[in-house]
């Protein structure tokens, strides 16, 4: 760990956009439970969650080719603390639902929460390569992702006791300071950021945005790790709603469906902070392994969600939870180190808006349908977390069919030596 302490004290840049993230994902969590209970009051629907987590996935699809052309246009930081600041005023709003005439709020608010995420995402990931040096981009990424899945943890854990106990208000109040936190922690991060000298034009963003297009159909390394979130989500986004799902109906006794999906979420958090550590401490920071562990992490993701499926007893689906996550959080860490590798930091933020408008929109589309066809067909949650889980052979599959193909051999003529 002393090399993560180590990077903290020597990039005090990298550390204020470290400590920002700590406390704005730790709120995230508070509030996020707090609507999945919300929206189990007041509909009592499979489908409404579903809704809700489109409207969460959907701003990035909308708004993904502008995303990574402001991040590579204008200042990282500044676009930061404004997103900050704003998902901090809505997040407020949440406390306006009080029935169930009112839940269209929660997805008009969430869109709208989630719109500035969709700005904030690419200018931070971007950040995290310009602040420190590229021997040490793994070990920042590892630690960000670290902190998001300690966050899950703990954000999860207490969100679930605070909405149980203090109620939701507590717990949408409890967020909306904490992005104005993380707005003030960014703003004393010395993020590096050289402007660019073409006009800002609806011309000129379009040429930024065809521009980083034109690196995906030349590189196809960046094809491939593109494909490891996108891939994934073609279960995850059905996972991610089943979850609570599955703690409420499955493993809670009467009135303590908060306190189970916290404890589900939070044991996600525990195997997503783990994996990574664990990956690197077994075959350190070189390309090609991190592609290797990318390999193997799909098959231990499908496996324990397989197991979760079934598990009989909330204790034991939380530890085989926990054990699917460290699989999704290795894919999720290294496919983000290797664009830092390979993406020049021009290109970075364009690369990763595209990166999180592609697998945003193939998780809106699993969770909507796996929302639909939960309430449609009354199908047992249990079943269709093992369908789900056998999904990820398709993401495995591509995988494999996007390696670069190996260079070809110079055959030299007889004589010409």
């Amino acid at each position: 760990m002393n090399q993560y302490f180590e990077l903290l004290r020597r990039r005090p840049a990298f550390r204020n956009l470290w400590l920002g993230a700590t406390v704005s994902l730790a709120g995230d969590w508070f509030s996020l439970i707090a609507l999945y209970t919300l929206l189990q009051e007041y509909t009592g629907s499979g489908e409404a969650i579903g809704l809700m987590l489109a409207a969460r996935f959907l701003p990035a699809v909308f708004f993904g080719p502008l995303t990574g052309v402001v991040a590579d246009r204008f200042s990282r930081r500044k676009i930061m603390v404004l997103c900050d600041l704003l998902r901090m005023a809505v997040v407020l709003g949440f406390l306006l639902v009080r029935s169930k005439d009112e839940v269209w709020l929660v997805y008009l608010l969430t869109f709208v929460q989630m719109t500035m995420t969709a700005f904030f995402e690419p200018a931070e990931q971007a950040s995290i390569g310009a602040t420190v040096e590229r021997d040490e981009i793994v070990t920042a990424n590892t630690l960000h992702a670290a902190t998001w899945s300690a966050m899950l943890g703990v954000g999860a854990v207490l969100g679930g006791v605070v909405a149980a106990h203090l109620g939701r208000d507590a717990a949408f109040a409890i967020d909306a300071l904490s992005y104005g936190l993380s707005a003030f922690f960014i703003s004393r991060a010395a993020i590096p950021f050289v402007p660019p000298t073409s006009p800002h034009t609806a011309r000129q963003a379009r040429d930024d945005f065809f521009a980083g297009l034109k690196l995906l159909q030349s590189d196809p390394r960046v094809r491939r790790a593109l494909w490891v979130k996108s891939g994934w989500a073609i279960a995850g986004g059905g996972a991610i709603l089943l979850y609570p799902v599955m703690g409420e109906r499955n493993f809670s006794a009467k009135g303590e469906a908060a306190l189970a999906i916290g404890v589900l979420l939070g044991m996600r958090g525990v195997g997503a902070f783990l994996g990574p550590l664990i990956a690197r401490r077994l075959g350190g920071d070189s390309e090609a392994f991190l592609q290797r562990a990318i390999s193997l992490s799909f098959f231990t993701t499908m496996i324990f969600w397989a197991a979760f499926a079934w598990a009989p007893t909330l204790p034991l689906a939380a530890l085989l939870l926990a054990c699917a996550h460290t699989g999704i959080s290795t894919q999720w860490v290294f496919s983000s180190s290797l664009i830092n590798l390979w993406v020049k930091d021009e290109l970075r933020g364009r690369v990763f808006g595209l990166d999180f408008m592609l697998y945003t929109l193939v998780l809106a589309i699993s969770a909507w349908g796996t929302g639909a066809l939960l309430d449609r067909t009354q199908a047992n949650p249990r079943v269709l977390m093992s369908i789900l889980a056998g999904l990820l052979l398709v993401t495995q599959l591509g995988w494999w069919l996007l390696r670069p193909a190996p260079p070809a051999l110079k055959v030299e003529a007889p004589g010409s030596a």
